[in-house]
């Protein structure tokens, strides 16, 4: 058994570890998870790119993710940590990803379905690597949490200079035009340039959990800089580029999660929450989406929602893939498929055919067109235990992690109703990073006599404030 180095106890009231005397770089270090981390970033190039690599090559590197789970219970003792969410997430990936690939057309499934099941295989190891892992010891869900922060300025700056912007806001494009782009068509199926859309939605699942860590931190501990700075300039540069793409979906989702950040600290902020919440729900069950359609298409002017696809045109993708999800309830049309089948069956008609529509514009249902009913209320269901999992962090005294993921919740909601990352796609991985690390907090009040502190007593706090220490458990016991 692999023992990780012991550390000094954070603050469990701050979100970002906390400087003191005792502190060294070598606290973070962690065997057991590292390993695992290397065998995801030696597989990566494999199963995202596999057209640049033989079958056996992929199945190789499938067996390598697979040996880590092997690691995994040689080291610390368990194959994967529980979650609320096992069910619907091994349903989704054992039987309803199969199906999703079977269902697929011949030629389709090569060129869609095949490719973004494996992203999807990566993507479920990266998921229980997090999950497993970031819940044993307050360092290393640090970690996770700046890997996280650091992969999504990274995007942020890659898109700078590879990216086709729109020119949606007269005051942006003239900025936009003298950016260089030696980036431009360097992405495998984006040859014209990133798309400004997929890329905000990409983006918003960093930058309200940046923003809440970086203004509670320095509202309540200014004087120690290392604790805001870092999330302060990584919000910064996200939320530039956030801007420069014109995504009204996201900057709507963007101001819905930061407004819920701050509401739900106060307690009508709460009730209006819900009330909103409840409003939309029957909102969408009210409208009548083909009268909106054809109200719609007698408009003199309909405004531009993103890139080359007016609401107009939203709404009518939106009527074909219910007639797609009526007529594939069970199967949904394959993995990736609706994109190319939509003008065969169900043909549009404010939309050039030869024009690539990419996804159904709306995430859930796109999930429904991809893996069929029973795949969508998996992941409604993953979305319930994620909301459970962040109400029990807010009861247990959490709220800046409460609060900071259900801003990132609630802003990915509002974009997908629009707009959609889709499984399977190359940036979909943060979806699963998300939901891992609102497990991973989770965990966290399993045992809460040696993963929060809040229940120190005075003397103890005292000990503790002047660079006592505490053993972290190198596992946590499984539940449920």
């Amino acid at each position: 058994m692999i023992t990780p180095i012991q550390s000094p106890v954070a603050n469990p009231q701050s979100p970002l570890p906390i400087p003191h005397s005792g502190f060294h770089i070598l606290q973070y270090w962690d065997t057991p998870f590292f390993v695992e981390i290397l065998l995801l970033a030696l597989t990566a190039p494999v199963l995202y790119f596999p057209g640049r690599f033989q079958a056996a090559e992929i199945a190789f590197a499938i067996g390598i993710l697979a040996a880590g789970w092997f690691w995994r219970r040689l080291t610390i003792g368990v194959w994967f940590r529980r979650t609320p969410a096992d069910w619907p997430i091994f349903f989704l990936f054992a039987v309803m990803l199969p199906i999703a690939v079977w269902a697929a057309p011949g030629a389709l499934r090569e060129q869609y379905a095949i490719p973004r099941t494996l992203i999807l295989i990566w993507n479920f190891f990266l998921f229980w690597t997090i999950v497993s892992h970031a819940g044993r010891r307050r360092e290393l869900f640090n970690l996770c949490v700046a890997g996280f922060g650091g992969i999504g300025v990274g995007i942020a700056v890659a898109a700078l200079f590879g990216t086709q912007w729109s020119n949606k806001f007269p005051v942006i494009g003239p900025l936009l035009d003298r950016l260089p782009k030696p980036l431009l068509g360097v992405f495998a199926g984006a040859e014209d340039g990133l798309n400004p859309n997929q890329l905000a939605g990409t983006l918003l699942y960093v930058l309200p959990l940046l923003v809440a860590l970086a203004g509670y931190t320095f509202l309540h501990r200014r004087k120690e800089w290392v604790n805001w700075l870092p999330a302060g300039v990584a919000a910064a540069i996200i939320g530039t580029v956030l801007i420069l793409s014109q995504s009204r979906g996201a900057l709507l989702g963007m101001g819905v999660g930061t407004a819920s950040m701050l509401l739900v600290n106060w307690r009508w902020g709460r009730w209006l929450l819900l009330a909103g919440g409840l409003a939309v729900l029957l909102g969408l069950t009210v409208v009548p989406l083909d009268a909106l359609s054809s109200s719609l298409e007698t408009a003199e002017n309909v405004q531009e929602v993103a890139g080359s696809l007016t609401l107009q045109g939203r709404i009518e993708i939106w009527s074909r893939a219910l007639y797609g999800i009526q007529d594939f309830p069970f199967t949904g049309m394959g993995l990736g498929s609706f994109r190319r089948v939509v003008n065969l069956l169900y043909p549009l008609f404010t939309i050039a055919p030869d024009y690539d529509i990419g996804h159904a514009h709306n995430f859930f249902l796109q999930m429904a067109l991809d893996f069929g009913i029973p795949g969508l209320l998996a992941l409604l269901v993953l979305y319930m235990m994620a909301g459970a999992t962040i109400a029990s962090v807010w009861k247990r005294g959490d709220k800046v992690w409460a609060s900071a993921l259900l801003g990132v919740l609630v802003a990915q909601t509002v974009y997908s109703m629009a707009d959609a990352v889709a499984m399977g796609s190359k940036v979909n991985f943060l979806f699963w990073w998300l939901f891992a690390l609102i497990f991973a907090v989770g965990k966290m009040q399993r045992q809460p006599s040696t993963l929060d502190y809040s229940r120190a007593t005075p003397l103890e706090e005292i000990s503790l404030s002047n660079g006592a220490t505490r053993p972290f458990p190198t596992t946590l016991r499984p539940t449920g």
